[in-house]
């Protein structure tokens, strides 16, 4: 059980959990007064049934009524169905995190990966029917979340991501391809599209930018390459962009190249590629809740059931 169908109704609970606490308070008041006074009388009217049995009896009657008040919240598990997976879209976000992207200042007041990873987290929200993965690189690439439809999760992962996620130097752009690709590759969704962000050339890593494109593209893969930032420029040229080497990728993947030189920029980058890849469902995913108001019912019914014997068999001369 993971779902409350009218969760407002669990506020009848604080009143009769109130109530409860004054009528035991109450009762053992009076029990206490009533076994001295029969202590005194040196009489054995009032002895251990006399005591305990209402306190008793009145327990299972306040546990019933609980019972009962959760079992109307509407108790149940919820299940999202969602369609059939090969009418929708798997993608893999290839996400640069080399220093570079945290390090940068055109994007001030923050980075380049912070608002990378703000942006793409928006980008995730939108699409609640597709499987989505991550990739992150810079010296070598590494995966972070295998396609899944738990954008929670994914999300979470995102948070976490900074530039010590890749210990190694330098931005293999090839090597983050082919691992996106060997993900997607057993793939039977419609679409599979890989979705590469970096700010650097390609300078690490084994497997060269064009061999990588090429095998995407014999999965029938597309790759959609962003080229974040202004061209900056040291005394070794190590901040320059490569912008020809990503264009050069998308179309032979026959995807778009775009640049995004800030952040707005980069959130309509992010948004044409919704656009351009976005699902077309012939049917929404489905909430089912499975009811189990009976779990809570049936044994209140059963707890009062009790009572009414107990009061009307064994304890009857007692109480």
């Amino acid at each position: 059980m993971n779902t409350l169908e009218r969760p407002e109704i669990l506020l009848f609970l604080i009143p009769l959990f109130v109530y409860s606490i004054y009528y035991f308070k109450k009762k053992l008041y009076l029990n206490r007064q009533e076994l001295l006074l029969s202590s005194q009388k040196k009489t054995s009217g009032f002895g251990f049934y006399d005591f305990w049995a209402p306190i008793f009896l009145a327990s299972l009657r306040y546990l019933a009524l609980v019972l009962i008040v959760v079992a109307a919240a509407g108790p149940g598990l919820k299940t999202d169905l969602r369609p059939d997976e090969k009418n929708g879209i798997d993608m893999m976000i290839a996400l640069d995190v080399s220093g570079s992207m945290s390090r940068s200042t055109d994007f001030l007041p923050r980075n380049r990966l912070e608002v990378s990873k703000e942006l793409i987290s928006e980008f995730i929200k939108k699409r609640n029917t597709d499987r989505i993965g991550l990739v992150v690189f810079g010296g070598a690439a590494y995966l972070q979340a295998p396609l899944t439809g738990d954008m929670n999760s994914l999300l979470e992962i995102i948070t976490d991501i900074h530039e010590a996620s890749v210990g190694e130097q330098g931005t293999a752009i090839g090597d983050a391809i082919v691992l996106s690709t060997y993900r997607l590759r057993n793939s039977k969704a419609k679409s599979k599209v890989i979705l590469l962000l970096t700010d650097g050339v390609s300078n690490a890593g084994r497997i060269d930018v064009k061999t990588a494109s090429e095998t995407a593209a014999e999965f029938n893969m597309k790759i959609y390459t962003v080229g974040i930032g202004k061209e900056l420029f040291d005394a070794q040229n190590s901040m320059e962009v490569d912008f020809e080497s990503l264009e050069n990728i998308s179309k032979l993947t026959g995807g778009v190249f775009y640049r995004a030189t800030d952040s707005d920029q980069l959130q309509e980058v992010l948004n044409d590629v919704d656009r351009l890849e976005k699902t077309y469902m012939p049917t929404k995913p489905v909430v089912i809740i499975e009811s189990a108001f009976e779990v809570f019912l049936i044994p209140a019914i059963f707890i009062l059931i009790l009572e009414l014997l107990i009061k009307s068999f064994y304890l009857r001369h007692h109480i």
